[in-house]
């Protein structure tokens, strides 16, 4: 994704928005139904909200590369899960139109997952006029 590019449109619903993306995790984690759904469950409580709708779970079986996938509607927007059981990944989205501290979802996700810094990519996702540029 380029942070050059230029939104035609400018929201006036602040959003924010965690992108966390994690390898070498332990399978037996990654294909655990309740390891995956307490993550679902202990995320909006960390963030001060609470779940409206799910977790919804589905397990893939996918012999190429089995996980499974987790969605929760929050008060205020939503978090997904997905995890690959063979590749020893997860990509984990926590988006919200209320603020929360992206780092400490960030450390908790990290703890969680028993994973490193170097074992995580974690974007923080900023509009152009979040960032307080306005040549949008």
């Amino acid at each position: 994704m380029n942070d050059d590019i230029i939104m035609p449109i400018k929201f006036k619903t602040p959003t924010f928005h965690v992108i966390f993306d994690a390898i070498n995790i332990n399978k037996e984690l990654l294909n655990s139904d309740e390891f995956v759904f307490d993550l679902v469950h202990e995320i909006p409580a960390l963030v001060k909200m609470k779940i409206l709708s799910g977790p919804n779970m589905v397990r893939d079986y996918d012999k190429e590369n089995p996980g499974i996938s987790c969605f929760a509607i929050i008060d205020f927007s939503h978090i997904s899960i997905h995890t690959f059981t063979k590749t020893q990944e997860a990509l984990i989205d926590v988006f919200s139109c209320k603020k929360f501290d992206a780092e400490e979802i960030k450390k908790y996700l990290m703890k969680k997952l028993k994973i490193n810094e170097k074992e995580v990519y974690c974007m923080i996702v900023k509009y152009p006029w979040e960032r307080g540029d306005e040549t949008v």
